[in-house]
């Protein structure tokens, strides 16, 4: 059975879905955007990657954090559309980089938890899950911990996750 879950519902323009079996993203023409306008790519590659449009969302996300470098939301955004594709390594490297700009960033957290999960790599997920529970309020710790247990199984029961 493919893993598929919201993983942080309502943050940002989406949400990190495990990844499907193929980008749901078709070839169609952008809006036109000027280059220097960081705001408006934010936007429409928010509106791509809502619209699961992964491939499509990634070119103007990376246009994004090249004109304003300190954008941690575009560079989690990135992360998850590298993600979605199954590029864990770039998405470990965009969330990383999103977390060092904001550390409040929860899609980041939740994002490095997925991505080295899926990288076979356990113990830095859990390391992340360690990282994002100091940062959680108490009814979305509850949740947060309950669907990563679920997700990730590997990473153990939602109770030990918090510790």
């Amino acid at each position: 059975m493919r893993l598929r879950c919201l993983l942080a519902a309502g943050m940002l323009a989406g949400a990190i879905l495990l990844p499907d079996a193929a980008d749901a993203s078709t070839a169609t023409t952008l809006p036109a955007v000027s280059p220097d306008e960081s705001d408006s790519l934010y936007t429409v590659a928010g509106g791509l990657y809502a619209a699961r449009r992964y491939s499509e969302a990634i070119p103007l996300f990376e246009r994004v954090v090249e004109l304003d470098p300190r954008n941690g939301n575009a560079f989690a955004l990135l992360g998850g559309s590298y993600f979605q594709l199954g590029d864990y390594p770039r998405a470990i490297v965009a969330f990383e980089q999103a977390l060092r700009l904001d550390e409040g960033i929860k899609l980041a957290y939740l994002g490095l938890v997925g991505a080295n999960y899926m990288s076979q790599r356990v113990e830095q997920a859990q390391e992340w899950v360690r990282k994002l529970v100091p940062i959680l309020t108490g009814e979305e710790r509850e949740r947060y911990l309950a669907m990563i247990s679920a997700q990730f199984p590997a990473l153990g029961p939602a109770g030990a996750l918090a510790h």
